[in-house]
C-alpha cells in the first residue's frame, strides 16, 4: 500500500548499496529515493548534489508544507533493537522542537561554539546537539568521530566554550594520560546524559570548573529530567508543576 503523503529517502553514497537491497520495497510504496552524489547510475536511485547545487535561492513556495502541522512526522531514529531488529521511532515536528529547548535550559548563550562528535542518527547528536544548536543560532564544531587522545586539542583549536556527551566518552577522557595543560581550554559547559558520578567528580578534578548538565530521556520515552543544579550524580530535578 503506498503512502498517501509524498515520501522520500536521503542516503549518504558509501550506504549506496544498503539502499539497493531495499530499493524494490521502496519504490513499491512509491518512495524516491535520493543519494548525496553529483551522479548516480543505478536505476531507482537519484542523485541530489547537483539538484542542490542548480536549485533557487528563492524562498520555497509555503503551499510545499500546507498539510504538516505540529503532530506531522519531521524524521525518523532507529533504534537499538533490543528485542529484534532496529526499529523506526516516528519523531514528530513536536518533539523535535521540545528537544531543541534543552540548550536553552542549559543557558547555551549566542557567542558559544559547540563541539558535537556524537553521530547524528541518534537524538543527542541530531535533535539535542545539531537541532538545538539551529535553534539557538550558534557555532557547531561537527567532527566525524570521536577521538580521546585529539579531543582538547580541538577544543583549544576552535575555541570551543560547550561540549556534548554521553557518559562513555567523558570516561575515555579521563583515562587518557594526564597532561600539564589539561585546564588550558574555554569549556564552559557539557550537556549530555549518562555520567557516573564517579566519572563526574574525576572529570571535573581534571578538566577544570565545567558546569555540567546532566539529563535523562529516551527517544520514545514520554518523560524526560534536567540536573540543571550541578549536584553530582544526579539526572534531574522533578520540575515544581509536577508535585
Amino acid at each position: 500500500m503506498k503512502s498517501e503523503l509524498p515520501c522520500s529517502v536521503l542516503s549518504l553514497s558509501d550506504l549506496k548499496q544498503a539502499v539497493e537491497e531495499v530499493l524494490p520495497t521502496l519504490t513499491e510504496q512509491g518512495v524516491r529515493v535520493f543519494i548525496l552524489s553529483e551522479h548516480c547510475e543505478v536505476e531507482g536511485i537519484e542523485s541530489l548534489s547537483d539538484k542542490v547545487q542548480q536549485a533557487s535561492d528563492q524562498p520555497l513556495s509555503p503551499q510545499l508544507r500546507a498539510n504538516v502541522n505540529i503532530k506531522s512526522p519531521a524524521l525518523y531514529i532507529y533504534t537499538s533493537g533490543t528485542t529484534g531488529l532496529p526499529k523506526a521511532a516516528v519523531i514528530n515536528h513536536e518533539r523535535l522542537w521540545i528537544s531543541t529547548f534543552l540548550q536553552s535550559i542549559a543557558a547555551v548563550r549566542s557567542d558559544d561554539v559547540l563541539f558535537l562528535c556524537l553521530p547524528l542518527y541518534h537524538t543527542s547528536g541530531f535533535l539535542i546537539g545539531l537541532c538545538g544548536a539551529m535553534e539557538q543560532g550558534i557555532t557547531v564544531v561537527l567532527k566525524r568521530k570521536f577521538s580521546a587522545s585529539n579531543f582538547w586539542n580541538d577544543c583549544r583549536k576552535y575555541n570551543v566554550t560547550v561540549i556534548q556527551y554521553i557518559g562513555e566518552i567523558m570516561r575515555y577522557l579521563c583515562n587518557t594520560p594526564k597532561r600539564d595543560n589539561d585546564k588550558d581550554h574555554k569549556v564552559r559547559l557539557a550537556l549530555g546524559n549518562g555520567l557516573r558520578s564517579d566519572t563526574w567528580e574525576d572529570f571535573l578534578q581534571r578538566f577544570g570548573d565545567i558546569c555540567i548538565c546532566e539529563c535523562y530521556g529516551a527517544t520514545e520515552g514520554n518523560v524526560g529530567f534536567v540536573n540543571y543544579c550541578g549536584k553530582v550524580g544526579a539526572i534531574g530535578k522533578e520540575h515544581f508543576l509536577h508535585k
